[in-house]
C-alpha cells in the first residue's frame, strides 16, 4: 500500500512539474510577442482581424522617448483564420511583389507619435497614440486609408473593405 501511495505522489509531483514547465513556456512566447493586428470593416457589413505574432525589430527607450529604426512583417504571416480569405487579403496587399510590410523612423514620446508606413512600395507618414500596458510592452493604434497606398478595391461576392482599417501594435521593450 505504502508503494502505492509513493507512486501516486510521484506521479502527481511530476504532473505539477510539466504543468509549471508548460505555463512558463506559454507566458514567456505570448509576453515577449510583437503582434500586430489589422481590424478590417466590410461594406455592406461585417469585419475580420489579420494578426501576426511575427512583427520584427526592436524599440528603444531612450529617456522618456520611444524610438525604432524599422519594424516590419512580411504580408504573408497576417492571418485572418481562414484560409481563402488569407489568400485574397495576401493579394490585396500586392505580396507577391511586396513582401513585407515597413514601419521605420518612429519616435514617440507622451503618449503620441508618428513614423513612415510603406505599405505597396508607397510610403507615408503616419501619427499614432499609445499607451503603457506594463513596464516592459505598449501598445499603439493607427487608422490608415488602403487608398493612400494604391491598394486596389478589395470586393469579393458584393462585400468590399472599408476605406479606412486600424493597426494595433503590440511591441515589447
Amino acid at each position: 500500500v505504502s508503494f502505492l501511495i509513493f507512486n501516486i505522489t510521484k506521479r502527481e509531483i511530476m504532473m505539477k512539474l510539466l504543468l509549471v514547465l508548460f505555463l512558463i513556456v506559454f507566458f514567456s512566447f505570448n509576453s515577449f510577442a510583437n503582434e500586430i493586428i489589422v481590424k478590417v470593416s466590410l461594406s455592406p457589413a461585417g469585419s475580420f482581424e489579420a494578426k501576426s505574432l511575427k512583427l520584427k525589430g526592436e524599440v528603444k527607450k531612450i529617456d522618456k522617448k520611444f524610438i525604432a529604426d524599422q519594424l516590419w512583417v512580411k504580408t504573408e504571416e497576417l492571418k485572418t483564420g481562414i484560409d481563402l480569405r488569407d489568400e485574397h487579403f495576401h493579394k490585396y496587399l500586392n505580396y507577391e511583389k511586396n513582401a513585407k510590410i515597413f514601419f521605420s523612423e518612429v519616435v514617440a514620446e507622451n503618449g503620441v507619435g508618428s513614423g513612415n508606413l510603406t505599405v505597396n512600395e508607397v510610403k507615408k507618414n503616419i501619427k499614432f497614440t499609445y499607451k503603457m500596458i506594463n513596464n516592459k510592452k505598449l501598445e499603439a493604434i493607427f487608422k490608415v486609408k488602403p487608398t493612400d497606398f494604391n491598394l486596389k478595391e478589395a470586393r469579393y461576392m458584393e462585400i468590399g473593405v472599408e476605406d479606412e482599417v486600424v493597426i494595433v501594435v503590440t511591441l515589447d521593450l
